[in-house]
């Protein structure tokens, strides 16, 4: 199975200053970036309606198109989607393997968080529960976010409880011996 979170990805965003520039200039630009210790190389020209990138890997080089669409936004401007080569389905990211370049729609999409148990999802954010999407209190009140810090906190507490009882009935020496 294929875990999209052990890719590096890249936004279309990030190509915006390319198709700027490309459009400037009237003809086409090119755009230089490393992920993962590969240099990658992207081409864009005016009127086409793909993005080449080019990249070295064991000392074979490759070459991969990417569509992509721009479609009006319903606020100003345009919003730029990448398309999958293999379902046609807009998407905003592409997965950097490393003799390939894929979309999440070309391969099973899945991220490992989406596997793990319920209550094994209590641990995968254990490393920093705290501020991380809002605020625990605005104003002295609890927010929506501080209520859910705080039954995550107390499905913590009552696990760890758990381990202690289990610890206790089977007297189960936990210190450390020299």
């Amino acid at each position: 199975m294929l875990f999209l979170d052990h890719y590096s990805s890249l936004a279309i965003s990030y190509l915006a200053p390319l198709v700027k520039v490309a459009k400037n200039a009237k003809k086409g630009a090119l755009m230089r970036f490393r992920k993962n210790g590969i240099k990658y190389e992207v081409y864009y020209f005016v009127g086409d309606s793909f993005f080449t990138f080019t990249w070295d890997y064991q000392g074979k080089h490759y070459c991969q198109r990417i569509g992509f669409v721009e479609e009006p936004s319903h606020l100003r401007g345009e919003v730029r989607f990448f398309v999958c080569s293999v379902t046609g389905r807009k998407c905003l990211k592409v997965y950097f393997g490393r003799k390939s370049i894929f979309t999440r729609y070309a391969v099973r999409h899945v991220y490992s968080y989406q596997h793990l148990s319920h209550s094994s999802r209590v641990f995968a954010n254990a490393r920093n529960p705290g501020r991380r999407n809002g605020k625990p209190k605005y104003g002295g009140k609890v927010t929506r976010y501080g209520r859910r810090i705080d039954r995550y906190r107390q499905k913590q507490a009552k696990i760890n409880n758990y381990i202690i009882c289990l610890f206790d009935r089977r007297k189960i020496n936990v210190q450390k011996k020299v």
